[in-house]
């Protein structure tokens, strides 16, 4: 390997475990941030920000990130994706964790296997929008897990006299994170003189994709426009939620047989190449030290992941 190339790597990994280090440490402070916010809230304090600066942040419209509006479309789904993941970095960062990642496995691929190694930056620069969605995933679906407990709990203060503000305040001081926030911030806003159409459109644009809390918003709209039993909507919102869910569990149990064959399969190819890296090294070695056996080896981790991901799209059963 030449010495340029391999000061090139070291400098690049260098950078990589620096960023990743930094990364981790704002993450634990960003955790400790919200841990101490949600203290706050709980203990009715605002967050420690004066009316007039929670009226600023209220109000105060997202920032427009010139990356994301040069982008178009592509943009555009990121910043969704970000929103939905509900995360403190724009579009422009995580382009360039992307671009990071990217030039760090086509430099490593290319050390180790050649031309056609620069493969490997395509996995690596899917790996920041991957961890993005499993968050966004992760939190819409404690999001949706929380709200029939919520429209419940709206139901009973509405029973005892209270007014819909108030029973969205009720939800934000005693449900947890993150249906708290939404449905407190909601009732901050109509608090500070915004309609509760416009303060519903702010939060559904928070949560893009929910379908459940569309449904919710969409019923007490209706309701006010046209009259109602507003209780009632509440209570069988909640009901049919809770039976998606049990429908929704025995669809994960009729597909858990898929799902684990998918999983064999996908561990078999590492487990035979682990066997026969152990029991006969020699028998591998062209694969590394020849071109043709670096392109093979290039095509075999393409498809492989290709797979992977046809399986588990397989596996998945939209209900």
């Amino acid at each position: 390997m030449p010495s340029w190339v391999l000061v090139v790597v070291l400098s690049i990994v260098f950078t990589a475990v620096l960023a990743t280090g930094q990364g981790l440490y704002w993450a634990w402070v960003a955790k400790k941030e919200r841990e101490q916010e949600e203290l706050l809230r709980r203990l009715g304090s605002g967050g420690g920000l004066t009316e007039d600066e929670r009226e600023i942040a209220l109000f105060r419209e997202q920032a427009v990130d010139s990356v994301a509006v040069s982008m178009g479309n592509v943009g555009e789904a990121l910043q969704t994706m970000l929103r939905k993941a509900d995360v403190n970095y724009g579009v422009s960062t995580m382009v360039t964790r992307i671009i990071i990642l990217a030039g760090v496995g086509a430099v490593v691929g290319f050390a180790m296997l050649g031309v056609p190694g620069l493969i490997i930056g395509i996995p690596l620069a899917y790996l920041p929008v991957f961890i993005v969605q499993q968050q966004g995933e992760s939190r819409v679906r404690r999001l949706v897990e929380q709200l029939p407990d919520s429209l419940e709990l709206m139901a009973r203060a509405l029973s005892a006299g209270l007014g819909l503000s108030d029973a969205f305040r009720l939800v934000a001081e005693e449900m947890p994170m993150p249906i708290a926030a939404e449905f407190g911030r909601v009732q901050e806003e109509v608090r500070f003189g915004r309609d509760y159409r416009e303060a519903f459109d702010k939060m559904l644009s928070r949560n893009p994709g929910v379908f459940d809390l569309r449904i919710f918003v969409s019923s007490i709209m209706l309701q006010r426009d046209t009259g109602g039993n507003l209780i009632e909507i509440l209570e069988n919102i909640s009901d049919t939620i809770r039976a998606r869910f049990l429908f929704d569990a025995k669809v994960a149990a009729m597909t858990a047989e898929a799902k684990f064959s998918a999983m064999i399969l996908g561990s078999l190819p590492l487990c035979v190449l682990a066997l026969l890296f152990f029991s006969n090294p020699e028998y591998l070695e062209p694969m590394w030290t020849t071109w043709q056996g670096r392109g093979l080896i290039a095509f075999c981790i393409a498809m492989y992941a290709f797979g992977i991901l046809l399986m588990r799209d397989l596996a998945n059963v939209e209900v």
